[in-house]
């Protein structure tokens, strides 16, 4: 990908502050690419954040190679697959961007029109307000969460540490910083086959091919076509999320990788 676009580099990163405990947190970084493209990756996993830190303490004045960084994918080490990530976020922009592929605007990260009431739906890491509109939905959910203090305790949720919790579900939302910590395979292996399998967050922001190869039904992501306005909301420490545009996608609605690089060389 990074060659069919040029090879574009890494030109700067944003890193948020660390604090002592990032339990209670879900903060993002950014990777801005020379070709003015920019994505989100998680960072409120474990040391992530003081780990990048310590390694790129200038982190807006950071110059890097897209390829080098990608291998990063193939390390144990949390904060290098998270900045892998975010470049391949990144790039991912840059081609939908310079394909021409029009991404659906304002569409929620994960549609919950077609739940039926009374299913049973799990739900990998914690969304507070998707759990809300589950409950009024009559929904029983079912949060694997690392950290379970993070959930408030609340009727018809049920919250474990434990994977094999959710094979009875009809529906899984999946947030996207699996992709981090490499654990995206184990919870395909002990979800139903016949349950809907859902990626989402803003770090699920690269292509789905990978994803859709595993069955994985729509990935969710966010896309930032004002470059300036992000910074500017996040050299305030303001809320960023009005600035970038919601989307959905699944198989059915994706061109996949090898024809958003033929859009990209019309």
């Amino acid at each position: 990908m990074a060659m069919a676009l040029g090879h574009p580099t890494v030109a700067g990163l944003y890193l948020p502050d660390p604090v002592p405990d990032e339990t209670f947190r879900d903060r993002f970084g950014f990777v801005f690419l020379s070709d003015g493209s920019v994505a989100p990756f998680y960072v409120s996993m474990g040391d992530i954040l003081r780990t990048l830190w310590a390694r790129y303490p200038q982190p807006r004045d950071y110059v890097g190679d897209t390829l080098e960084l990608l291998q990063g994918f193939m390390a144990q080490d949390l904060a290098t697959r998270a900045l892998a990530l975010g470049v391949y976020n990144a790039l991912s922009a840059a081609l939908i961007s310079g394909s021409g592929f029009a991404l659906a605007k304002h569409v929620p990260i994960s549609g919950l029109d077609d739940v039926r009431p009374e299913a049973s739906v799990g739900m990998v890491g914690y969304f507070c307000p998707l759990v809300d509109k589950l409950i009024e939905r009559g929904c029983d959910v079912v949060i694997l969460e690392l950290a379970p203090e993070r959930v408030s305790p609340r009727t018809d949720v049920t919250v474990t540490r434990k994977p094999q919790d959710l094979r009875d579900c009809q529906l899984v939302l999946c947030t996207a910083s699996v992709l981090i910590n490499d654990t995206l395979e184990d919870l395909l292996e002990v979800v139903s086959s016949s349950a809907r399998f859902e990626v989402i967050g803003p770090s699920g922001s690269g292509l789905p091919d990978p994803l859709f190869a595993r069955g994985v039904a729509k990935v969710g992501g966010v896309r930032f076509a004002d470059k300036d306005g992000l910074l500017e909301r996040l050299s305030r420490s303001e809320s960023w999320g009005t600035t970038g545009c919601k989307y959905q996608l699944s198989a059915a609605s994706y061109p996949g990788f090898d024809r958003l690089v033929r859009m990209l060389r019309q």
